[in-house]
Order: structure tokens, then sequence, then C-alpha cells
């Protein structure tokens, strides 16, 4: 069975490990385009993680992989203007920043949204992803929601497959944001 945590129950110096902030800001590579490559996230966003929006799966006492999350106004990251303008100086930080949130605000309208999901390479194949996607559908109940959705781009074959196998069902395709992708929803029981 694969250990997953919440990353607010880790210890301080755990939490102020560049690789385990590394692993959660690699997501949104989608948005490169707005928010720059792997290294330049880590810079905007590696300071700003909300860790009780992560779930962090662990293999030999590493961290693999994780799940972000988004619910209640509440996503994995404080969105702050300062870093953009710092990365990018004051307009194009400016600007970017504000693509940035309206990309993060137009995912609101989801009760309770898998922000993002990411296992390492060398991790892949074990069951951590699945194990990830059980661990999110418990968060989801425990505080008494109904289903866990989540946006999954149209040629991400792979991963749209995971989260069929893993009870999640097709809802509709989206062509803005870009790149297009399909909402999926997966039913949980809400537990008291």
């Amino acid at each position: 069975m694969v250990p997953i945590v919440q990353g607010s129950s880790l210890t301080p110096d755990l939490l102020t490990d560049p690789g385990l902030s590394r692993l959660v800001t690699e997501g949104r590579g989608s948005l490169a385009f707005i928010i720059g490559n792997a290294a330049c996230r880590q810079r905007l966003l590696g300071a700003s993680i909300h860790w009780d929006r992560i779930l962090l799966a662990f293999e030999d006492g590493q961290a693999v992989g994780y799940a972000a999350l988004k619910y209640q106004m509440r996503g994995p990251f404080a969105l702050r203007v300062k870093p953009f303008v710092r990365e990018f100086g004051w307009l194009s930080g400016t600007l970017r920043f504000a693509a940035f949130c309206l990309s993060e605000c137009r995912e609101w309208r989801y009760p309770f949204l898998l922000y993002g999901l990411r296992v390492s390479r060398s991790a892949r194949n074990h069951g951590i992803a699945s194990a990830l996607l059980q661990a999110c559908s418990k968060h989801a109940a425990t505080r008494g929601f109904r289903a866990v959705y989540l946006e999954v781009p149209l040629a991400n074959d792979r991963a749209r497959h995971l989260y069929l196998q893993n009870g999640f069902s097709l809802l509709r395709k989206r062509w803005v944001p870009w790149p297009p992708v399909r909402t999926m929803r997966r039913y949980v029981e809400t537990q008291p």
C-alpha cells in the first residue's frame, strides 16, 4: 500500500525541502506560456504552496507523486503578484499574473476540483496515481462534497484512461481555455 499524507501534516523541515516544492510546482505545464518552464514555476509558486491542499504519495520514504486540490475558494497556491513582477518585470509580470488569476478563477465553478495529479516517471505504473485518486475522493467525501471534478487535456489519452479506470465519467469538452480540455466527474459517498 502506498502511503498518502496531507502536506500540512509533514514536519516543517520537509515542507521547506526544495525538492518537495519542485515536485508540486512541476504541474501546470499547459500554462507554460504564462508562467514559464518548470524552474520558473518553482520560483513563482514554490513559496506560496497551501500544503493543506496537497496530498503526497511516498515510496521508500521519498515523495514520488502528489494530488493538488481546489475547494472552498482556495487552491494549492496563494496568488501573489510580487514573484511575477520580480521574474518578468513590472508590465509583463502584471499581465502574466492577471492571466494566471483568470485561469485560476475560471475553475471555481467546480465545488471540489482535482487541480493537478503528477507521479514521477520512475514511480509510474506502481499504482500511485490510483492511490492518489482514491485519497482525493476520500478527502472530498470527508468534507461533505458529493463529487470530484477534474479537467484533462483532450490530447492526454493516458490520463483520461487512468481517470476512467478510477471511476470518473466523461462530461463536456471545453475549447477555451487553451489547450482544449474534457471535464470529468466522479461521485463520492459523503461521510459524516
